[in-house]
């Protein structure tokens, strides 16, 4: 054995979340541009603010069975044929964060109504 440092390589486990937005997207529009922060991800109830206007409050619930994320992308084809679609797994999914609408009450508290 040399004198060498030997490096050590730490990898982190990535968990992969899907942002459940169809509840709150029935009853407010919201931009597709429109910048937004997500904070507390470690908290049973995380906050997602949209546009410095939208509040929401966020809930988590296990999957069951397993859950993947695809994407699919356009595949140049030759002159004489349409161009096909290629789907691809990008993430294997571990919680969904469901979203709802939340209410600010007198006492300055946050509290989320259910849609």
């Amino acid at each position: 054995m040399n004198d060498e440092s030997v490096k050590v390589s730490k990898e982190e486990e990535e968990e992969y979340v899907l942002m459940d937005l169809d509840d709150v997207s029935r009853h407010i529009d919201i931009p597709p541009d429109a910048p937004y922060t997500l904070s507390g991800l470690d908290t049973l109830n995380p906050i997602l603010t949209i546009d410095g206007k939208i509040k929401l409050v966020g809930e988590y619930l296990e999957t069951i069975g397993t859950c993947l994320a695809f994407s699919d992308k356009e595949v140049a084809a030759a002159e004489n044929q349409t161009p096909r679609k290629t789907v691809e797994p990008v993430a294997k999914i571990h919680k969904i964060l469901k979203f709802r609408l939340a209410l600010d009450n007198e006492d300055g508290e946050t509290r989320a109504t259910t849609l």
